[in-house]
């Protein structure tokens, strides 16, 4: 399944494609939206909310609709995927045809069009967006990491492996972060979210934050790769580490290349074969969740994660 940066490098490869065009033809191929025809409606903006995609479109002047404003809101789930100027195929779930590019939706777990009043309720469910534009002001950040903690303090009894993947609790954190994290901070999946304090869990939230905003190009970049283990050593920093900034990663990727022209860009996910990057210790995988159908395998170093 997508991570939450994922959907915010989606968002950025879409808007110079499609903000501000009118849709020159719609097809939509689920049922519910066979008859759907959004025909020189105006995409304004192409948004992310953790998982989720949004496009708003506003219909053209002077139609006189209900509904004057729709979201085209979608879900990747695991398989999804959006994509500009590739061939349709049996996963096509939605052609969108602007000026000089056609911008496909395969294999989406969710894809529904609805007013935004409907958006905002279906994503009111989601926990605060750990890639929410408002992290880069430091009293909304504080906000949002308050009320990240507040939802973790409900939640005590979950094991801090499963609570990092719950979107109720915080959005956009997949399974990559979740196993990354846990390793940088030395925090077993297994403990629970009580046992923890509440400057162990900020320092979580702010491990992957940063460490995700590192993995947003500036710009829309088809060709970089994510990578977490870009940290460097800061007694002041959450449990001993901060994140490197765009500069030491750039210098560091090209010293790497040079050295072992591939190499890792995980600490422990992944790595079942190699070992821990670490330690190299043998990884662990575990099915973890809150009930059977949230079971995911998280990957975790039982030698550098025994706190």
């Amino acid at each position: 399944m997508p991570e939450g940066d994922s959907l915010v490098r989606l968002a950025h490869r879409l808007r110079p494609v499609m903000e501000g065009r009118p849709l020159i033809r719609t097809e939509f191929r689920v049922p519910k939206l066979a008859t759907l025809d959004l025909q020189d409606w105006i995409v304004n903006e192409v948004t992310s909310t953790g998982k989720y995609l949004s496009m708003s479109v506003n219909a053209p002047a002077n139609t006189g609709l209900a509904h004057p404003k729709l979201v085209v809101l979608s879900h990747l789930g695991m398989d999804g995927s959006w994509e500009v100027d590739t061939r349709p195929s049996h996963r096509t779930r939605c052609i969108l045809t602007v000026e000089n590019h056609q911008v496909l939706g395969f294999s989406l777990a969710t894809l529904d069009v609805v007013p935004p009043n409907i958006a905002h309720e279906r994503l009111a469910f989601l926990g605060p967006d750990i890639l929410d534009p408002g992290w880069h002001d430091p009293d909304t950040a504080d906000a949002l990491r308050s009320q990240i903690l507040n939802n973790f303090h409900q939640a005590t009894n979950q094991p801090i492996a499963t609570a990092l993947l719950d979107q109720r609790l915080v959005a956009g954190i997949g399974n990559i972060y979740r196993c990354e994290v846990l390793l940088l901070a030395g925090i077993s999946p297994y403990r629970l979210l009580s046992e923890l304090t509440a400057e162990q869990l900020a320092g979580l939230i702010t491990l992957c934050h940063d460490l995700m905003t590192l993995n947003i190009p500036p710009v829309a970049d088809e060709h970089s790769r994510r990578s977490t283990i870009d940290v460097r050593p800061d007694s002041n920093a959450p449990f001993g580490v901060r994140i490197a900034d765009a500069t030491e990663r750039a210098r560091s990727h090209a010293d790497r290349r040079r050295r072992r022209g591939n190499p890792p860009v995980y600490w422990v996910y992944g790595r079942q074969r190699a070992g821990c990057l670490r330690c190299g210790h043998r990884i662990r995988t575990d099915a973890l969740g809150t009930g059977p159908t949230t079971e995911r395998n998280v990957a975790w170093c039982p030698n550098c994660q025994r706190g």
